[in-house]
């Protein structure tokens, strides 16, 4: 709880949105972001020794690309709140078999798959600092609302099925960024961020159009 006060009163301490709201009217503002979400220790076969697996192969991959729409109104030239949905990047898996045929093709076929794949709406406040006219510094912190399919293998190395758990939840979210402001109306910025979905470590790198609404 400590920490999560002292990041809050943190990042609303920081002085300025950015050059899109040097003035101190209020204003509402929409955007885009692209994210590359990683996520950390995820473990597709929690109860299998991978190495068994053999002439079978395990395929992992621990980062994809997802997409945020968001929301915010800017209540002064130092603090703003936003609102966003996501659709995260889904982590995937593949359990693959290699045959090669009487011509000598290779040829491959999938026997499992599965993914951590995650949808997410979210609540920030939001600070910045500017160091220049047009650059900014930004923080963020709040609270993301996930809900998570998460399929994996199970079973004996002989006789390998796929399960799903299905999970929700609610978690704190932190991040800075570096933005930079085109005029009062338009503004890009690049942000990295950290939260926790189903017990897994996420981080997200993204990057954002801004235009004031």
């Amino acid at each position: 709880m400590n920490t999560f006060f002292n990041t809050m009163i943190g990042a609303l301490s920081l002085i300025s949105f950015s050059s899109i709201a040097s003035n101190a009217n209020q204003f509402t503002y929409g955007g885009v972001s692209i994210q590359t979400n990683s996520y950390d220790n995820i473990n597709f076969a929690p109860n299998i020794d991978t190495s068994n697996l053999s002439p079978l192969k395990l395929t992992t991959s621990s980062s994809a690309s997802g997409y945020r729409g968001f929301v915010g109104h800017q209540f002064n030239q130092y603090i703003a709140i936003e609102g966003g949905i996501s659709t995260l990047g889904e982590a995937e898996f593949s359990v693959i078999e290699e045959t090669t045929d009487a011509k000598g093709v290779k040829k491959t076929k999938v026997l499992h798959s599965g993914g951590f794949e995650t949808s997410t709406a979210d609540i920030r406040a939001m600070g910045t600092y500017p160091i220049s006219e047009t650059l900014f510094l930004k923080a963020h912190v709040g609270a993301l609302l996930w809900d998570n399919d998460f399929n994996y293998l199970a079973g004996e190395i002989d006789n390998l099925t796929v399960e799903k758990s299905s999970d929700n939840g609610v978690s704190l979210l932190t991040g800075v960024g570096i933005g930079y402001g085109f005029n009062n109306k338009v503004a890009i910025s690049l942000d990295y961020e950290k939260t926790t979905i189903a017990d897994i470590d996420t981080s997200n790198l993204a990057f954002s159009l801004i235009i004031r609404i």
